[in-house]
């Protein structure tokens, strides 16, 4: 029986071998190296928009998205060199301009990537002196409720509605700062499967009505 092609490469002087057109994120987590990501999941289309996961890549004239870079034989990829922290700094540093500053009353307080990657990837401070965006919320029915001012843009939301729950109700209007994420018309998420879209959110743009205030994660069991 023929074996399955590879390519071998490096990843923080880590040798690891996979398969011809993974992405270099997915080579780094068969690795265990873990590299930060906001719109990156394994279920859902590369959309590349966060920037977050910015690696330094030998002979590459600037750090590469790893979530988008596929990988090549003989590649050497250096996630915590000084490129690429200044890189994940700079791009976390942006994500931090306009999000508020309202974690002790957000639900996603205590299990938010944003919080975690902040403390692990960006800075204990902010130079951003000017008056951030504010968004209004939206109303997407009866199990998801919305605080936009503090959404990245990361579509992770729009996306699993077109990909996996087969739907086109959220999208992706304006560009830049003026970017939001909306329904036609001001209609409501009414998919069967929109409570989804309340684990995927990374930073607590898209949390759950009914447990709205009622608890804190690190008071919760599980089983």
């Amino acid at each position: 029986m023929d074996s399955k092609p590879t390519v071998t490469l490096i990843i923080d002087d880590k040798e690891v071998q996979t398969t011809p057109g993974s992405m270099i994120i997915e080579a780094a987590d068969a690795l265990g190296v873990y590299i930060p990501r906001f719109c990156y999941h394994s279920k859902l289309s590369i959309a590349a928009n966060c920037r977050m996961c910015l690696v330094e890549v030998e002979k590459a004239p600037k750090p590469l998205p790893a979530c988008a870079t596929p990988v090549s034989d003989g590649m050497v990829v250096r996630t915590r060199s000084a490129v690429a922290i200044e890189a994940q700094q700079g791009t976390m540093e942006f994500l931090l301009i306009n999000h508020p500053l309202d974690c002790p009353v957000c639900d996603q307080g205590g299990e938010c990537p944003l919080q975690d990657q902040a403390m692990g990837f960006g800075q204990d401070y902010s130079r951003y002196e000017e008056e951030k965006r504010v968004k209004n919320s939206i109303n997407l029915g009866p199990l998801v409720a919305t605080a936009m001012t503090r959404c990245i843009h990361c579509t992770r939301c729009v996306r699993f509605g077109q990909e996996i729950a087969g739907t086109m109700e959220l999208g992706a209007t304006g560009r830049g700062e003026a970017m939001t994420i909306e329904t036609y018309l001001d209609g409501s998420v009414d998919s069967e499967v929109s409570g989804n879209i309340i684990d995927l959110c990374p930073v607590g743009a898209l949390t759950s009505k009914p447990y709205r205030f009622s608890a804190r994660p690190w008071e919760l069991m599980s089983h």
